[in-house]
């Protein structure tokens, strides 16, 4: 596994794969190699009816196909991957929705790139016919330098020039490869009936000559054109399994992220959205992710938390501020999804896409999750896919956290109305007998010390300590009662704040003996708004 890197240090794993996928290297090779082949031919090949201008012109023309093969494997796209890798412009931070007079002047922006890409394309068909008319010309002023036949396939550069078919092929496909070739055997079908400067006088072509030089070249063409489609297939559904994977693996962690964080703090929303947020911005390859858990007990759409990550920004510092997205609250409201791109005012190949999905229960929005990269393209189906099965996930984890505490509390009120029964039916009646029977005891004694004079020094200092226990009876049972009624919730299922005041009121007389009268005026509200920003910042 190290040779490849002790071989070429300076050549990442990718670089070296969209090498492997990139056809070019077989056009700088064929050309290269056929450049050497016509050197040989014009250094060692040396028939009597050459002349030292034949000689020259063989040098000048192997200088010509040098520059020409030298700026080609410049221009090459397989030879920038060797460059050194430049400096990529810095993004610090998401460009905000843009006011009417930016929108319009990034629209002069995309038609400003649109004339320049028209031109860019332009040039590269200009670099191509150049090549092509370059091509032609040599192997045209070559034929005598090869011998017989005096043209075509005579010709040391021959096989030079059929590199342009393949460049065309590569590049343009069938249509490209078959003008490149019909072109390129024009300038021999010339050299046919206009033979080129210095050709032996009297020489008559044959069929095989002909026929040999004008079918090589759009048979080659067409095989690398087949060559080149069925590259960009493997190397399409290459990406494709590599972004399958990639998102696969993505969707586990993230699943894993929302296991680990249900399970760690049970009942914990706003932890869950926090372990949550970096991982799904991670796992979609998002610059920015919002996080948004709906009310649902609530009347009006509202949040209950909303938490953000940004790659370049404090995620602390972003959830502050996070209340302030428009777009979040526009996707709770209306229930819709928003897909966007705004073009950047200051980066001309830019935009800010954004990607912003509700996620429905029970016909209610509960969750809402938003979005947002610089990037050429607007988002498609790929990021809408990863956002939509993580947002599942999601959601189930979610209504299992609500779940869990609806869990908890009806164990914890079962728990508190089983001790306040044992109680009740234990200690609370013993202290309410005991409460009867010592006032019982201090009633008769009262009753003995007021009909005997002669008993009453003895009776009235049993008498007093019996009223005290009278008084201590009656507190403790107080208490019990007292601690009865906290170990009971207050408010259970749908009762209102009404209902349980009247029990409170009703359990007040029951120990006391006083009466208690409860007067409510106006409109009792909703408990959800009473407790909504408490439940909020817990």
């Amino acid at each position: 596994m190290s040779k490849p890197s002790r071989k070429l240090p300076l050549l990442t794993d990718t670089s070296l794969r969209r090498l492997r996928m990139t056809p070019s290297y077989i056009f700088l090779i064929w050309r290269w190699s056929t450049w050497l082949y016509a050197l040989i031919i014009i250094v060692t090949f040396r028939p009597p009816f050459i002349t030292p201008d034949l000689t020259n012109r063989g040098i000048f023309l192997l200088v010509v196909t040098f520059v020409q093969s030298l700026i080609g494997t410049l221009y090459a796209p397989v030879f920038q991957f060797l460059l050194p890798r430049l400096p990529r412009i810095g993004v610090d931070h998401l460009p905000g929705r843009l006011p009417q007079a930016a929108k319009t002047r990034a629209a002069i922006a995309r038609q400003t790139e649109n004339a320049a890409s028209i031109h860019r394309r332009n040039f590269n068909i200009l670099v191509y016919v150049l090549d092509v008319i370059i091509c032609g010309l040599v192997v045209y002023y070559s034929g005598p330098l090869g011998g017989s036949p005096f043209f075509g396939d005579g010709s040391p550069f021959y096989r030079y020039g059929m590199s342009v078919a393949l460049a065309s092929a590569f590049a343009y496909g069938y249509p490209g490869a078959l003008a490149a070739s019909i072109a390129y055997d024009l300038f021999i079908a010339f050299a046919v009936f206009v033979p080129a400067p210095g050709s032996p006088v009297g020489y008559i072509p044959n069929s095989v000559d002909i026929f040999g030089s004008f079918m090589d070249t759009p048979l080659i063409a067409i095989i690398a054109a087949y060559l080149a489609s069925l590259l960009a297939n493997y190397a399409r559904s290459r990406q494709r399994e590599q972004d399958n994977v990639r998102r696969q693996r993505a969707l586990v962690h993230v699943g894993e992220t929302l296991i680990r964080g249900a399970g760690s703090q049970p009942g914990s929303i706003q932890h869950l959205v926090q372990q949550s947020v970096s991982q799904l911005r991670q796992g979609g390859h998002f610059q920015r992710l919002f996080i948004a858990v709906a009310e649902t007990s609530s009347d009006e759409p509202r949040f209950l938390t909303c938490v953000a990550s940004d790659v370049m920004k404090d995620t602390q510092a972003l959830t502050e501020k996070v209340e302030e997205n428009e777009l979040l609250t526009h996707v709770l409201n209306t229930g819709d999804s928003y897909i966007s791109f705004t073009p950047s005012e200051t980066l001309s190949d830019y935009g800010t896409a954004y990607l912003y999905l509700p996620f429905f229960k029970d016909g209610q929005v509960h969750l809402v999750l938003g979005a947002e990269s610089v990037r050429q393209t607007p988002f498609g189906e790929k990021q809408k896919e990863f956002l939509t099965i993580a947002g599942a996930q999601l959601l189930v984890a979610l209504d299992n956290i609500r779940l869990t505490e609806q869990t908890i509390d009806l164990a914890a009120s079962a728990e508190r109305g089983r001790i306040a029964r044992e109680i009740h039916d234990g200690v609370a009646q013993l202290v309410y007998m005991m409460s009867l029977n010592v006032e019982t005891c201090a009633a008769q004694a009262h009753r003995i010390a007021e009909a005997s004079d002669e008993d009453a020094e003895l009776v009235t200092p049993l008498a007093m300590r019996l009223d005290t226990l009278v008084s201590i009876s009656k507190q403790a049972l107080w208490e019990t009662r007292n601690y009865m009624f906290n170990l009971k919730p207050l408010m259970s299922g749908d009762m209102s704040l009404t209902q349980m005041l009247t029990n409170q009121i009703r359990e007040f007389e029951t120990i006391s003996g006083l009466p208690t009268l409860l007067i409510v005026k106006d409109d009792e509200e909703s408990i959800a708004e009473s407790t909504h920003h408490t439940r909020r910042y817990a």
